[in-house]
C-alpha cells in the first residue's frame, strides 16, 4: 500500500486577523464583514469545532518564497502535496473494501513520527507539531479524518453511510495508518518506521485532542505518547459550560449587559407574551424568525470567541461588538454595565447593523440568502443534504450520535445564552438533520452519550504518556 502522490487540496477558510477599527456607539459605521472573514465555518458548526479535521490549502499566512527544505537543507515535497492511502472502510470487516484517505507529510531525517489530523500550517515549525519534530529530527504526518474533505468512504453522506463514521473507526484508521503506510521519505517504505521500531506521537486539538487521549486508552502500545491541545475529552450532552470562559473573560461590563438582555428576553418568553417577543426580535432585525432561531442567531458574536488565538487579541467580532455596546460617546459603562433598559436597544441596534452589513438587509429573503454565511436559525434540515462536499453534516453526526457537546444556555437562566436554547432544542435539531436515525427524546440522546463516556472514560482516562494542555480562557 504505497502512498501515491497527487496534487490539489480541498479548500477550507483560513483565519485572517483584521486590523482594529474605531467603533461607533451603534456600530453603524463598522465594516463587520472584515471581522467575519474566515469565521463562517466555525460559526456554522455548533459543536466543539476543529477545522483541522480537513487538510486544506495553505493561506497567505503560509507564503513560500523559497523551496521547502528539511533541517539538512535538502529540498523536500511542498506543503500542498497530498498523498493517498488505502484505508479500510470497516475495521471490523475488511471485506467491505477500502477508500482513499488523504495525508500530507513534512519530513526531516527520520527518528520519530508525529501523526496529526490537520492542515499544512501544522507541519511547519510555526506550530508545536513542526517545532517538536524539528527539535527531535522527526517527521510530521497529517492524516485527514474519514468523511471529511477528500477522505470519503462512500459517494454520499446518507445515514447508512454515516454508520461507519464513528470514533472507534476513526481511531482504528490512525492505528492502521501507522502500522501500514509507506511514507514518501528516506526509509519510509521500510519496517523501521513502524511504531514498534520508531516512536509515533499522536497530536491533536479540540475534538482531535480528545482522540489523542482516547487512542492511548483504546490502543495501548501503538503510539508512544500523545499530545492533546485544548482536548475535548468528556462526552457530555448538556455542555452549557461551553459558554463559561466567554462569560468570565469578556470585559465585565459587556458580560453584565449581555446577561441582562438575555434575562429580559427569557422573562418575556416565560410570560408567553408573543407580541412583546416579536417586537424584540424586530428590533434585532430578526422578526421573521422562530423564537428558537432568534435565540441561536443572537449568539453569533459569542461564537467568534472560539476562533481567537493568542495573537488575535481584540481583532475578533466579539470585541468591537462589546466596545459598541459599552460606549456612549466618550462615556464607558462601569463594570456593572448599563442595565437591560439601556442595553437592549443598544444590543439590538448593533446586531441589526451586523446583519445588515453581512446579509445585505434584514428581510426574510435576505436572511434566507445569508444562511450559508451565518448560523441564522436553528433548523437541522439545513444539514440534511447527503452531498459529500458538506463538511458540516459529518461533524453534526458525531455530536448527535456519540459525543453530545450540545451548547445550551444554563437551565436555570442567568447566563449569556438563553435558558430556552435548551438540550431539547438540540435533540430536535438532530432529529431534523438525520431523519429516521434518532428520536427527539433527550433520554435516548443522554443514553447514547453516556455509552460513549463509558467506552472512552473522558476525564477519567488512566492512559500513560498523555499530555493535555489547556488555557483558562479556552473553550
Amino acid at each position: 500500500m504505497r502512498l501515491s502522490q497527487i496534487f490539489g487540496l480541498n479548500s477550507a477558510t483560513a483565519l485572517f486577523l483584521a486590523a482594529s477599527q474605531l467603533v461607533s456607539a451603534a456600530g453603524a459605521d463598522v465594516n463587520w464583514e472584515t471581522y467575519l472573514e474566515g469565521y463562517k465555518h466555525n460559526l456554522q458548526n455548533f459543536g466543539v469545532y476543529d477545522t483541522r479535521r480537513i487538510i486544506a490549502k495553505p493561506g497567505p499566512g503560509l507564503s513560500k518564497s523559497r523551496p521547502v527544505v528539511d533541517v539538512d537543507g535538502k529540498t523536500i515535497p511542498d506543503y500542498d502535496v497530498l498523498y493517498e492511502f488505502d484505508q479500510l472502510i470497516d475495521h471490523n470487516d475488511a471485506s467491505r473494501g477500502t477508500f482513499k484517505m488523504s495525508s500530507a507529510l513534512f519530513n526531516v531525517p527520520l527518528l520519530n513520527n508525529y501523526l496529526r489530523a490537520g492542515g499544512e500550517l501544522f507541519m511547519t515549525n510555526a506550530t508545536l507539531p513542526g517545532a517538536i519534530a524539528q527539535a527531535t529530527n522527526g517527521a510530521v504526518v497529517l492524516v485527514e479524518h474519514r468523511f471529511y474533505g477528500k477522505s470519503q468512504p462512500f459517494s454520499d453522506l446518507s445515514v447508512d453511510s454515516l454508520r461507519f463514521h464513528t470514533i472507534a473507526q476513526a481511531l482504528q484508521d490512525f492505528v492502521y495508518f501507522a502500522q501500514n503506510a509507506k511514507l514518501a521519505m528516506p526509509g519510509g517504505d521500510s519496517e523501521r518506521i513502524r511504531p514498534n521500531r520508531s516512536p509515533w506521537i499522536f497530536m491533536g486539538g479540540s475534538y482531535s485532542g480528545g482522540l489523542a487521549a482516547y487512542i492511548m486508552e483504546q490502543h495501548p502500545g501503538v503510539f508512544w505518547a500523545s499530545y492533546s491541545s485544548s482536548g475535548a475529552l468528556q462526552p457530555k450532552i448538556d455542555f452549557w459550560q461551553y459558554w463559561s470562559p466567554i462569560e468570565q473573560y469578556l470585559p465585565a461590563n459587556c458580560t453584565a449587559d449581555i446577561k441582562a438582555v438575555v434575562s429580559l428576553i427569557d422573562g418575556v418568553i416565560d410570560s408567553g407574551n408573543q407580541t412583546r417577543m416579536t417586537e424584540i426580535q424586530t428590533q434585532f432585525g430578526l422578526g421573521s424568525l422562530r423564537t428558537i432561531d432568534f435565540l441561536n442567531t443572537m449568539n453569533v458574536p459569542l461564537r467568534t470567541w472560539q476562533t481567537l488565538q493568542p495573537a488575535s487579541s481584540r481583532n475578533s467580532l466579539i470585541y468591537p461588538f462589546c466596545d459598541a455596546l459599552e460606549t456612549e460617546g466618550a462615556q464607558v459603562a462601569g463594570a456593572e454595565g448599563w442595565g437591560a433598559e439601556i442595553a437592549l436597544p443598544k444590543f439590538s441596534d448593533i446586531f441589526r447593523n451586523i446583519i445588515t452589513s453581512l446579509c445585505g438587509g434584514t428581510t426574510p429573503q435576505a436572511l434566507e440568502r445569508c444562511q450559508s454565511r451565518l448560523p441564522i436559525g436553528f433548523n437541522g434540515t439545513r444539514y440534511a443534504s447527503t452531498e459529500i462536499d458538506d463538511n458540516q453534516r459529518p461533524w453534526m453526526w458525531t455530536l448527535c450520535n456519540e459525543l453530545g457537546w450540545f451548547q445550551p444556555g444554563p437551565a436555570n437562566g442567568g447566563g449569556i445564552v438563553s435558558k430556552h436554547f435548551s438540550v431539547q432544542a438540540w435533540t430536535n435539531f438532530c432529529t431534523e438533520a438525520f431523519p429516521g436515525a434518532f428520536t427527539n427524546s433527550t433520554t435516548e440522546f443522554r443514553a447514547r452519550v453516556n455509552t460513549t463516556l463509558q467506552q472512552y472514560k473522558g476525564w477519567n482516562t488512566m492512559a500513560d504518556r498523555v499530555f493535555v494542555v489547556n488555557g483558562r480562557p479556552s473553550i
